[in-house]
This record gives C-alpha cells, structure tokens and sequence, in this order.
C-alpha cells in the first residue's frame, strides 16, 4: 500500500491522490504504454509507464456501455471469471526503474490478458482524445432510435464462444454537411473483426441497414450508404477517410452510467 500511495501522488486529481479505497489489493493495474515506449533504451526520453488502476467489480455494476469501447471515460473488461473496471481518473505515472524492481520485490502475479483486452484497451485511450463531435442538429434525430438499434446490433456481433468478445470493431459514420443544419446526408459503416463469420457478417449487414432506414424514416435524412458492414481485412484506409467513428459516449451515459449522478 506505501508504494501504491507514492504511486498515487501522479493521480490528475488530488483528492484521489491518498484515497486507499481507489488502491484496494482485489484491483489490477493494468500497463497502457506501448510496447516500444517501455523499451525504449534511453529512460531520459520515456522514463515513466503509464499504469491504470482497474477497480473489481460485481456482476451488478456491468455495464454494456462501458464495453467495447462505448465509454471515453470507463472501460470494463474481464480476466478469466472476474471482472475489472478502468477509469481515466485513475491513470497513474510510474518510474520504469520503480515498476520494474516493484514486479521483483514483491513477486507480483503477471495476469494474462485476453486478446480482446489487448485490441481495445489501446482503442480507449485514443477515443478519449479523437472523438468527434456531430452537429446538435443530426444528433437530436440520432440518438432517438439509437438504443433499440444499437442494442441490436452489438448482440448480433458478440462472439459465441467468449461472450465478453465482440466482432464488432467500431461504427463509423459520414455526416454532410458538419455544421448546424436543417437536413443532411449521410452514411452508416460498421468494422468488423477479419475472423466474423458470414453468417454474422450478413446479420450485422441487415442491422445496420435496418438501422439507417429507421434514421432515415425518423428524420427525412438521406441514407447514402453503399455498404454497411465489412471485415477489417477487406476494407481500405481510404475508404473509412470520409468517415467518423461514431462516438457512443453520450449513449453510455444516457443508458444509467454512474458517471452522470443522480437523474434530475
């Protein structure tokens, strides 16, 4: 707990700094900074590794909205039959030299992570920073029949063998134009994992079109779409250029997440 705590003196915010209840011995801490960061020969260029503390968490506190990358704020993931949740509140910045002899001095347990957790776990904290904003506009006729879609979709994506995992990379979307209107086109994509099979593939096809009809209906917008879903492996960089990665942040909250307090 002394080292947690002088780890704690890097918290962003101060009254977390001596707060042991955010440091509890059932948390992990889960290592964000990039392979070549830590490896990095010369320690006066990166001499910090950036260490998240993931609280553990009971079954009652999962929320969708918080997985796959659907929060900026929040990540929850699990390791084997227990579940973890990160918070952005509670990146730390740790010294290599400290963390590495910390790893030997106190024989600490190294925790596999899933493969799922290793693809989204970078995704989340470039979300926190690259998400874009859509028009209030087209957003007041989105997130309407955002749910019901949205809920859909990701059930349809989940991989049967490992619930926790989804083939569904990201939603992206093309909005024109970007600026406060009263109608607008756009386009509706859906990313998937190299590995969905084409029965899933075909349904989350039929999800997301469904999807963009009902926006379409709902709104008097104009669905450009020509295709709505693919496999990473068989889409170009060029083609998502003209598109955003649809930012779930404001349907997490919106759907119960703690992060908005009481409801007024």
């Amino acid at each position: 707990m002394d080292t947690r705590l002088n780890w704690a003196n890097s918290l962003p915010k101060i009254e977390f700094r001596e707060d042991v209840k955010k440091l509890k011995d059932t948390s992990i801490f889960l290592i964000l900074s990039q392979n070549c960061d830590i490896a990095c020969r010369n320690d006066k260029l990166d001499s910090h590794v950036e260490v998240c503390v993931c609280k553990k968490i009971k079954e009652k506190e999962k929320h969708a909205g918080n997985m796959f990358v659907g929060s900026a704020r929040k990540l929850q993931f699990s390791i084997g039959d227990d579940w973890y949740e990160a918070n952005v509140d509670l990146i730390l910045s740790v010294n290599k030299e400290e963390l590495y002899a910390t790893l030997h001095t106190h024989n600490v347990d190294i925790l596999a992570p899933s493969e799922q957790l290793l693809q989204i776990a970078p995704l989340w904290r470039a979300n926190r920073y690259t998400r874009t904003a859509l028009p209030d506009n087209f957003n007041a006729r989105l997130f309407p029949i955002l749910d019901e879609n949205l809920h859909r979709l990701q059930a349809n994506a989940i991989v049967p063998t490992e619930m926790t995992a989804s083939y569904l990379r990201a939603i992206y979307i093309r909005v024109t134009p970007m600026t406060e209107e009263e109608s607008y086109n756009f386009a509706l994509f859906a990313l998937l994992r190299a590995d969905t099979p084409d029965d899933i593939l075909s349904s989350i096809q039929e999800s997301v079109e469904d999807f963009a009809q009902a926006l379409e209906e709902a709104s008097g917008f104009t669905d450009e779409s020509d295709i709505y879903a693919d496999r990473d492996s068989n889409t170009f960089v060029s083609y998502l250029n003209s598109y955003l990665r649809l930012n779930l942040d404001r349907h997490s909250l919106a759907e119960g997440d703690s992060d908005i307090g009481p409801e007024l």
